[in-house]
Formats: C-alpha cells, structure tokens, sequence
C-alpha cells in the first residue's frame, strides 16, 4: 500500500466530569453519555488507533507502522513501531478535574517498570465559560510537608496557583507540575503516549458512591518544589508571526514534541521530513491533496497525521480554517 495520510477513529471516554460539548467538533457521542475525552491519536497496551477515512481505512496505526516503517516515522525511530510516542485527545471539562502530578522518564522507569515513559503535556484552551480556571504550579513557599498538611485538612487548592484562562491559552505541564483541568474548558491536549497519571486531590467526590483512588505518595515522589519550575504556572500566550500564507504561533518546542498554531490564509505545501506531522482542525476544512490526483478532507475536529516520506499540499476549505501542527522529537 502506498503511503498516505492518516485521520483516525477517535476513542471515546465517559468520564465523571465529562460533557457533551465535544459534538461541535463533529464527535459522534452516544446518546446520554458525559463523554469526557476523545482519543484523536493514540497506540498503547490496549489498542492503536484504527484508520477512518481514506485508502488505508481499517487499519491500525501500529499496523501502518510496522508496514511503512520510516516511510512513516523517518529514519532511526524503529522503535515508534510498537508504540507510537504521542498521545493527542480532545478534553471537555463540564466539572472541575481531579488535581494531578505526572512522573518523569526515570520516575516512571522506577515506579512502573521496564518501556514505561512519563508524562509530559500542554494544554490549548479551544473554549473556556466566562470565570474558567485551570490550577497549575505550586504557590511560593510550598513543600510537601505544606501538601501533606492541607490534604489531612481537606483544603489543597489554596496551594495552587489558579489560572484565569481564555480560548487560546496555552499551558505547559512539563512532568513534575501539579495542575487540574478546570470546569467549563474544552482543551486539546498534546503528551507523551503514557497514562501514568499520579491524582493528588479530588475535592473529596464520590464514584459509585465511592472516593475515588488518590496515589499521594507517588504524586508526592513525581511533583517538584524547586524554584522558579515549581511556581510557573505555565501559562503561555505567544506572539503571532504574519508568514504570508499563515499567522503563526510558536507554541512549545520541547524534548517530546513541537507544537505551532496556524491561522490559514492560503494554500500550503508540506514537503517530505524527517518525522511525521500532525494536524489537528480546531476551525475550517482541509483539503489534501498527494501522489497521482490522490485527496481527502479532513473536517473540523479530526486530526491528520502525514508521513514523513510522503509530501501534500493543503488548501483550507473554509475562513477561518485554523490547525496545530504537531511534530513529535
């Protein structure tokens, strides 16, 4: 099969303090359901993300890995055959989440064994109800013998920095920084294919008319109190650069991925690299285009993961069409 691009069918998951709002990316949700997270890219223990439109419909990514191999990932990442290293969801806070501390590499290594990775993530906000906020980062002077003392009184959040957030803010989570997801924000998340998710505080909710499980002592092992990391709230709101064909803005460029956000005002050329890119439609249509009359659309919401070896052009359907384009390290 010859190499092209890749929209996968996303994985939908109920969650606590999951929404509905995820249908205006043109998710098909089950009838009721609070459906907190879909799973736009994903490759791990209990399945790769399988093909939804185009040539290579039905296959997995993991089976596209092992057949394409660098035509896929470019050369050298042999690896990424069996676990692809990125993870990219779409989030809908309805309720406020739980308060977090993802482990890094060695960390991870550590806690959970051999090919175990970290987490590290960032958060763009698509939607955020007026009042949204996100907690992130520790306040100055905080220890964990200060967290332990304010989970035994049932109080964590005045510990925290709280974050007033709008559409279009950009939050850095490196592995280490507390951080929850406030209520009323719809996020897309970029991270590390790990699910290692370390849950500090929970605001004492019940599920099944149980607390749900806390992991204080390994979130305490995970988190960082060293200064200045462990007061930035990671909060990011970058520059935009006027490229003719695009606004763009330089989002993170990191050790595990590379994220820009580009506003479309003409066609594009993507040409043949060293690594796969990713592109995620936050607004508009795309088209593309490759090979010997070879297209497809790639509709709002979904994202398109385009081969290293494989050059497209891309024309935005609609204006605004606004994407990010992600590239993993």
């Amino acid at each position: 099969m010859d190499l092209c691009p890749l929209v996968f069918q996303p994985r939908l998951l109920p969650k606590l303090w999951g929404g509905r709002r995820l249908l205006a990316l043109g998710k098909d949700l089950p009838a009721g359901a609070p459906i907190g997270e879909s799973w736009e890219v994903y490759d791990d223990s209990q399945g790769s993300a399988p093909v939804a439109l185009g040539p290579a419909v039905g296959m997995s990514l993991r089976e596209l890995s092992c057949l394409w191999g660098e035509g896929l990932t470019g050369p050298g990442r042999a690896d990424w055959q069996g676990r692809f290293p990125l993870l990219i969801k779409l989030l809908d806070a309805s309720a406020d989440l739980s308060v977090q501390v993802h482990p890094d590499d060695s960390l991870a290594l550590e806690l959970a064994g051999e090919g175990s990775r970290g987490k590290s993530e960032i958060f763009v906000v698509l939607e955020a109800e007026p009042g949204a906020r996100m907690l992130s980062g520790w306040r100055p002077g905080v220890d964990a013998a200060a967290v332990r003392a304010a989970l035994a009184a049932g109080a964590l959040e005045p510990l925290l920095n709280s974050v007033a957030v709008a559409a279009g803010d950009v939050l850095d989570i490196p592995a280490g920084r507390p951080h929850g997801i406030g209520q009323g924000c719809l996020v897309a998340e970029v991270q590390q294919n790990s699910e290692l998710t370390y849950r500090l505080w929970d605001y004492q909710r019940l599920e099944g008319g149980r607390p749900r499980e806390l992991h204080v002592e390994q979130a305490l092992r995970a988190a960082r109190f060293d200064q200045p990391f462990a007061c930035d709230s990671g909060l990011r709101r970058p520059a935009r650069q006027d490229l003719g064909w695009a606004r763009l803005e330089p989002l993170v460029d990191g050790p595990y991925f590379m994220l820009q956000r580009l506003d479309l005002a003409a066609p594009f050329s993507l040409a043949t690299a060293d690594r796969p890119r990713l592109l995620m439609v936050l607004k508009g249509q795309l088209d593309l285009a490759w090979g010997a009359g070879a297209g497809m659309m790639v509709p709002t919401g979904a994202t398109v993961m385009v081969p290293a070896a494989l050059g497209v052009q891309a024309v935005p359907r609609a204006d605004p069409t606004q994407i990010l384009w992600i590239e993993p390290r």
